[in-house]
């Protein structure tokens, strides 16, 4: 099997594997769109240059849970009203950041009213909207994929209840947004599992996985494929079957997936997983019944109706519950009549009671068909319920994410470089789990990124990412401004902006969310109150720490501007 690198300035079908350094054409246009955009913002701010000399701006927002999520809307909002955001060409993030980079994309001029959209989301994060019967649906379906893991769980029970959505359209559905030139270019940032393992001691370029509209894949390795294609089996370099694409939602939870990677979280997710088992399984049999009362043969509509109102007019005190239940059905919601009724079939009748009594007065040819048909409907949820916790269950003992078909699997090419080409599937996680910051994605030679606005929202160590990153370009020749150990001693008690520098290097300005400028005196206090663990925020809560993040921007507004005129 061949899979041969093209020359780069050839076009390629979408439906092969790209073998190139280079941007892909996607982003080739995105980023000249952008451009005018760019030197127009520039010339406000009082720089003058060309498009061949002007600045590449790149925002990094780090992982950090729900929290990244809130402090990168605010770090936007107040960017667009400190005149700055439109300087910006990338905008480039990890876990929970890409939770709020995913929701703008969505928008296809997102930048001229991420007002609004923060405003939105204040709103849809201090909701109760969440679903817990249509998280088990989305979960039941995936189920049924050869390649279901543990992240299709995480983005169903955990990713969409904390965000309060579950957002059904594709990455490739953002390219307008994308491409427009309005907003930055986005880029999306995941590891692979199988090259973590050496991450430690190797520090590979090809952990990395980067996900933008156009195309994913490994820039280490200079191997992409069209994102609408990702997760369909290649063989040759080129599309043997086409598979689903995945959805916003279900990547959600692979970008942000690294609580559930954690193994301390494996006996949450088994004790969460049974806790739900017995509520799941009384809310199936709830809704075989109305099934069975919804059968559209009217003969067998009438009466059941019938049987039903004849036993509820009873004087006993099961049977006026019946009547409540009937008087009140129209002023109540889904949930409510789900308990009610649950709540009168087990402390009064009993599964087989009930089907009994309601079936009262009808011949034996009628009562088969519908114990038929309910037995068939008992017998296939209990096999669909067991199938799909078996199958969770199989993911939990491997300790399965992220699991998508490689499509570099027996590609010459590659095989010679990478032993990535031998494995058939690729299991894509959290980047936070190798450097809770993107840099290695923006340091790529071709981007030419030459100043980085570190937003770092992570929790504890706020210079862990600048370390890190200091290391992973040691380790790999790549032009990083020297890190002084003393510049960043002080953790607890930060200053809000830090910037590495150099001769022809990029220059780095980092930004620790908490720190003594925006929260005197009160660090630690406000990292355990807005903790990585904190699944929801009030609405007052989402707006103090909005307020954080732009303080961190307002105050430094001047000194962003200073260091891109000297670039």
């Amino acid at each position: 099997v061949r899979c041969t690198q093209s020359p780069p300035a050839q076009s390629m079908d979408d439906t092969s594997v790209r073998l190139s350094h280079e941007l892909s054409e996607g982003e080739k246009e995105a980023t000249g769109n952008r451009k005018a955009k760019v030197l127009e913002c520039l010339k406000r701010l009082g720089i003058t240059c060309d498009k061949a000399h002007m600045p590449n701006i790149a925002i990094l927002g780090s992982g950090g849970g729900l929290r990244a999520t809130i402090a990168l809307m605010g770090t936007l909002v107040e960017m667009k009203k400190q005149g700055l955001l439109d300087a910006v060409m990338y905008l480039c993030g990890v876990s929970g950041s890409t939770w709020c980079m995913s929701t703008l994309y969505k928008e296809k001029d997102w930048s001229e009213n991420v007002q609004d959209l923060e405003k939105r989301l204040c709103e849809t994060l201090s909701s109760t909207s969440w679903d817990l019967q249509q998280a088990l649906a989305d979960v039941s379906r995936a189920a049924e994929d050869e390649l279901f893991s543990l992240t299709d769980v995480w983005a169903s029970f955990c990713v969409s209840k904390e965000l309060e959505q579950h957002d059904q359209t594709k990455l490739s559905d953002h390219k307008d947004a994308a491409t427009c030139g309005t907003n930055p270019y986005p880029i999306y940032a995941a590891v692979e599992e199988n090259k973590l393992h050496n991450w430690k001691k190797e520090k590979e370029v090809e952990t990395w996985f980067e996900f933008t509209p156009h195309e994913s894949g490994f820039p280490g390795l200079g191997a992409f494929v069209s994102t609408k294609f990702l997760g369909s089996e290649f063989m040759d370099g080129h599309l043997k079957v086409e598979r689903k694409t995945k959805d916003i939602c279900y990547l959600q939870g692979l970008w942000g997936s690294i609580f559930g990677y954690m193994k301390e979280n494996v006996k949450f997710l088994i004790g969460y997983f049974e806790n739900q088992f017995e509520t799941v399984r009384y809310f199936r049999i709830i809704l075989s019944y109305n099934s069975a009362y919804s059968i559209k043969v009217s003969s067998l509509n009438v009466g059941l109706k019938k049987a039903f109102f004849r036993h509820c007019m009873d004087t006993t005190s099961p049977n006026k519950k019946c009547c409540e239940m009937s008087r009140m059905w129209g002023l109540k919601t889904v949930e409510e009549r789900i308990a009610d009724c649950a709540e009168l079939l087990e402390a009064e009748f009993g599964e087989e009671r009930f089907v009994s009594l309601a079936m009262q007065g009808f011949g034996r040819t009628k009562r088969n068909v519908i114990e038929r048909r309910i037995h068939c409907w008992k017998v296939g949820e209990v096999i669909s319920i067991c199938t799909l916790i078996w199958k969770i269950w199989k993911c939990i003992c491997h300790w399965t994410w992220g699991r998508t078909h490689n499509f570099l699997y027996n590609c010459d090419t590659i095989a010679q470089t990478s032993d990535l080409a031998k494995h058939k599937f690729l299991n894509l996680i959290d980047a936070g789990l190798a450097i809770n910051s993107a840099y290695p994605l923006m340091l790529l030679p071709a981007r030419r990124v030459t100043l980085i606005l570190s937003f770092d929202f992570s929790s504890g160590d706020p210079f862990k990412t600048i370390r890190k990153t200091a290391k992973y370009c040691e380790t790999n020749h790549i032009p990083f401004p020297k890190i002084d150990p003393e510049e960043i001693k002080d953790r607890d008690n930060p200053s809000d902006c830090y910037i590495f520098k150099g001769k022809d290097l990029p220059t780095v300005m980092h930004f620790p969310l908490f720190n003594k400028k925006n929260c005197p005196g009160e660090v630690e206090h406000f990292r355990k109150r807005f903790s990585t663990f904190t699944v929801s925020y009030t609405k007052g809560d989402v707006q103090e720490l909005l307020k954080t993040a732009k303080m961190n921007v307002a105050n430094n507004h001047e000194r962003i501007v200073k260091e891109i005129q000297q670039l």
